[in-house]
């Protein structure tokens, strides 16, 4: 059997689930933001940029965590730090939504991977720590949630007053966020073992 039980896969659905909103809540309304300034002929290749973006960063996150098997779990947990330092330094200097510009399918590509440091440092040691299927499970999720992103982000594109909503309380929700990714993290690579 693959998994040990249901309760395995819908875990590994659950860590994509969560850790998705706490990487990419803000990603969603900056890609609606630019989406309400591209040609709407140009909607779908924006929408396959991103979402070729969000599996690039999974692929690269499971391949750095796959390399760094030489060092424990432990070790890769140090990795939860660097949310916990943009979460300070948001505080601190009063992080304001990127502004939206019309940009193509491969600028939407670079921007999406340019981006994708603070999902970087989540995704890593959170797939090291989950196994390989548990991994690919979070993976595929994290995909799966992207492409409804893609989809949702292009239906707000109606609404400019709730995009602007979104991207304003996204960006003050996120250090909460990264904190809470942080922790979970931390908790996923064996750092609170005093608790067992």
């Amino acid at each position: 059997m693959l998994f040990r039980s249901v309760n395995d896969v819908v875990a590994a659905v659950g860590l994509g689930v969560v850790t998705y909103l706490g990487t990419g809540l803000d990603n969603a309304f900056a890609l609606a933001a630019q989406l309400a300034l591209t040609d709407p002929q140009r909607f779908r290749r924006v929408r396959y940029a991103f979402v070729t973006g969000m599996a690039t960063l999974v692929i690269a996150a499971g391949a750095l965590g796959s390399a760094l098997s030489i060092f424990s779990v432990r070790w890769i947990g140090l990795l939860s730090l660097a949310p916990l330092g943009l979460a300070v330094a948001q505080w601190r200097g009063g992080s304001q939504p990127l502004d939206a510009q019309r940009r193509g399918a491969i600028a939407t590509f670079s921007l999406t991977l340019a981006l994708g440091g603070d999902n970087i440092a989540v995704w890593v040691p959170l797939l090291r720590s989950q196994g390989v299927l548990r991994g690919v499970t979070i993976g595929v999720t994290i995909v799966i949630i992207s492409i409804g992103v893609a989809r949702g982000a292009q239906a707000l594109v109606a609404r400019p007053r709730v995009v602007a909503w979104g991207s304003r309380w996204a960006t003050r929700l996120t250090p909460f966020l990264y904190v809470a990714l942080s922790l979970l993290v931390m908790w996923q690579c064996q750092w609170f073992t005093f608790l067992d």
